[in-house]
């Protein structure tokens, strides 16, 4: 019997598949597209070297975070405000290639959530703003600075989860919305809703900044380390793309019986590659 539901728990290995290949290729798009976002001007802070930059970026996603738990209330107001953020992310996004007529794409993808809020238009979009917002803040944190916040934001993450655990209370607010901000990976077809408490046997749900936050630091070493290229990549950002997959596998087949803070999972095994690859 006790075997039986720990086999239930386990994750079949399609959805592991695709959940590594969101992960890796997100990842790789964001690194390899760096020299484009820098052409563009997209950095966002003037010296990526600056490790207070990381301090500014956490302050930044604890008052989101505070707002969207305020928010969380009134459903219309914040799910306006969130529509807003997105349009301006995709509009980021898509500009280094597409310039001002960005904003097609990017009112073409709010249109799809209005109209159409199902899993893979989310994913559609939150794979878009995945690989903007890696490739903006690889070459807008060094190294030093990306590795400071991905240390800062592992604890966050745990404390979130597993003392106070607003973050699941967020994740809940933002799946009953719609919006692009988890990665919906289904286990069953007939999943249409999407609500974490009533659909966990349906779905697998990975936030985007588990995602976005340790690759960073591929698209960061991609950007600024002095590395061979192998596959496109620099050595010294291949080895944490894969290393931080490495620990996503280890999330998904060993702790998938229950809600997990990603990011010690993966953040950790991401700095432990970037620092090997210095002795490869």
């Amino acid at each position: 019997m006790n075997e039986e539901k720990k086999q239930n728990k386990k994750l079949p290995k399609k959805v592991i598949a695709v959940i590594l290949a969101i992960y890796i290729s997100a990842g790789f798009f964001g690194a390899i597209l760096t020299p484009q976002y820098k052409a563009a001007g997209m950095q966002a802070f003037k010296n990526p070297q600056n490790i207070s930059n990381s301090i500014y970026y956490f302050i930044a996603i604890i008052l989101f975070t505070g707002i969207v738990l305020f928010l969380s209330k009134y459903k219309s107001f914040l799910k306006a405000m969130l529509y807003m953020v997105i349009f301006l992310s995709c509009y980021y996004t898509f500009y280094p290639f597409l310039g001002v007529f960005g904003f097609v794409p990017s009112a073409l993808i709010i249109l799809a959530l209005i109209k159409r809020p199902n899993w893979i238009v989310i994913d559609i979009a939150a794979y878009f703003l995945s690989i903007g917002v890696i490739s903006i803040f690889g070459i807008s944190l060094a190294p030093i600075p990306a590795i400071i916040l991905m240390l800062i934001l592992a604890v966050y993450d745990a404390i979130s989860v597993y003392k106070t655990k607003h973050m699941l209370t967020l994740a809940e607010s933002v799946t009953d919305l719609s919006i692009p901000m988890l990665f919906v990976v289904p286990i069953s077809r007939d999943i249409k809703d999407i609500k974490i408490n009533e659909d966990e046997r349906k779905a697998v749900f990975l936030g985007v900044g588990d995602v976005v936050i340790p690759n960073i630091l591929v698209a960061s070493a991609q950007r600024f380390a002095v590395s061979p290229v192998i596959f496109g990549l620099k050595l010294a950002a291949l080895l944490p793309l894969f290393g931080g997959a490495l620990g996503l596998l280890i999330l998904l087949t060993k702790f998938a019986d229950r809600p997990q803070a990603g990011l010690p999972f993966l953040n950790l095994p991401t700095i432990a590659a970037y620092l090997i690859s210095f002795w490869v």
